[in-house]
């Protein structure tokens, strides 16, 4: 670094990039350290010495070199110390800062559709909303998981085949199909009508099913809640409490087991993690069985997150039981923005290949050989890890017009916006002030992936929806954008 050839501007971008990762520069930082402590620890030569005292000859830099040169380097790790330093303590300011509740403002709809997993609508020809109030249609799904979430905070749970309506801000009614409603603690009061009475929750946890036959079964997870019946005394639930009630029955309330694996108090989580920390090919195999839900043209997005390496990945596949159902067996890669290959891959199923059982989805992935020049260290071991993300829906088919507006999203402590344009331009905000290296940026779509172009990199970020609220980006390791409401 001290005594070697310049860096050609393609070798400083390169280095520039690298030191984006923390682990990179930490190795960067002691390989500096070690090259500015090696002239205090190497002797001078004896033959040159002794030349130079018989011909009385001190050249100024023998005399001076053992001081300017660790005083140089000792500058440079100085420099490069304190932006490390900088960067760990932005680090440790953003590992505080926690995620708000979900809550909507006042002047908000009741409630908002805030999560949808497997979801297969009873009738697609009805406009599906986003934002429900009392006057809003029902929510009526064949299959799937429905998240609702409250302007108080109330969040319920819905898993098809179901039908349910809000009612305002404190209240729903469920006429088919099981729920899980979770309210928090300010928000007491909540209720759920039904065709038998009313459950009106007092702080807890509670779960519901109407039955196909006409019976409601009401568990109690934590807390208590209150049914109110017509003709008949309240009956208060207690945790671990739970009761069937059958209409028209001389005595139609039965206590049973509370059946905790019967209810999904919460989405599952779309993304798995995977990491490559060793040559040579490693086979990965990930549950998706609670995130298959019907037939659909499912995805797998391959995301890397941190790590020195990129990775090739080859042989996606999906299996039902054991049987493979679909294959992408495309060679694929990911790692930092310029390493992004075809990382999606197509995992369709087809109608009359569906069925529950246990979904999983098998890929081999290895490290990508890491080449040659300046940069390279082989005594760096290998690790790159990152995210796969199954999802299904609008990452498939997104129209341009569904891109347009405001994107916010956070990383490592910062806020960014994204503003997609109708005219094709794009502006990029952190913290509130533009980036005006995104001046010249455009965005187009191609078969539902949004690409943008970056020219001072001279590379192209891509990203998809999963809903018409949530942007993935596929070729950046930041989480997921949220759609800003239109001022």
């Amino acid at each position: 670094l001290y005594d070697g050839p310049a860096l050609s501007k393609q070798e400083v971008a390169q280095l520039e990039e690298f030191l984006e990762n923390d682990d990179a520069l930490a190795y960067y930082l002691a390989v500096s350290q070690q090259e500015a402590l090696m002239p205090m620890a190497i002797p001078p030569f004896e033959d040159i010495a002794e030349v130079e005292a018989r011909a009385g000859i001190v050249p100024f830099f023998r005399r001076s070199s053992r001081i300017i040169i660790p005083l140089a380097a000792a500058c440079v790790v100085f420099g490069l110390g304190l932006g490390l330093g900088l960067r760990i303590e932005r680090r440790k300011e953003s590992v505080v800062v926690t995620k708000p509740p979900v809550t909507l403002a006042p002047s908000q709809a009741s409630a908002r559709i805030t999560g949808l997993v497997g979801v297969e609508w009873t009738d697609e020809s009805v406009p599906h909303q986003i934002d429900l109030d009392a006057s809003s249609n029902e929510i009526a799904i064949k299959s799937g998981l429905v998240e609702l979430t409250y302007s108080s905070g109330v969040c319920v749970t819905l898993e098809g085949p179901a039908k349910y309506a809000v009612e305002g801000g404190e209240a729903g009614r469920l006429e088919a199909g099981k729920l899980y409603t979770t309210v928090p603690k300010g928000a007491e009061g909540f209720r759920v009508h039904y065709s038998g009475g009313i459950v009106e929750d007092l702080g807890t946890e509670f779960a519901m099913d109407a039955l196909p036959d006409g019976r409601m079964e009401v568990g109690v997870f934590s807390g208590k809640v209150k049914l109110h019946s017509e003709g008949r005394d309240s009956i208060m639930l207690f945790e671990n409490q739970s009761l069937v009630q059958t209409p028209d029955a001389a005595d139609p309330f039965e206590p049973i087991p509370l059946n905790r694996e019967k209810y999904v108090n919460r989405l599952p989580a779309r993304d798995f993690r995977w990491e490559v920390d060793a040559e040579g090919t490693r086979e990965f195999t990930i549950d998706v069985t609670h995130l298959v839900w019907k037939p659909a043209k499912y995805r797998a997005i391959f995301k890397w997150i941190s790590g020195f390496d990129a990775v090739k990945i080859r042989d996606v596949r999906l299996f039902l039981d054991g049987q493979q159902v679909a294959a992408d067996t495309h060679p694929g890669s990911t790692g930092v923005l310029r390493h992004v290959s075809n990382n999606i891959y197509a995992l369709d199923v087809r109608t009359g290949e569906y069925d529950r059982g246990r979904w999983t989805i098998k890929v081999r992935m290895e490290s990508l050989e890491r080449g040659d020049g300046p940069l390279v260290h082989p005594e760096i071991p290998i690790r790159s890890s990152g995210i796969l993300q199954f999802e299904e829906g609008l990452v498939t088919g997104a129209e341009a017009e569904q891109f347009i507006g405001r994107w916010s999203y956070t990383y490592l402590g910062s806020t960014f916006i994204r503003d997609f344009k109708p005219d094709g331009s794009v502006t990029l905000e952190q913290n509130g002030k533009r980036d005006e290296l995104w001046a010249s940026s455009r965005w187009w779509v191609e078969r539902g992936v949004l690409n943008v172009s970056i020219p001072h990199k001279g590379m192209v970020e891509r990203h998809v929806l999963r809903d018409e609220k949530t942007l993935i980006f596929t070729s950046n390791p930041y989480d997921n954008a949220v759609k800003l409401p239109v001022e």
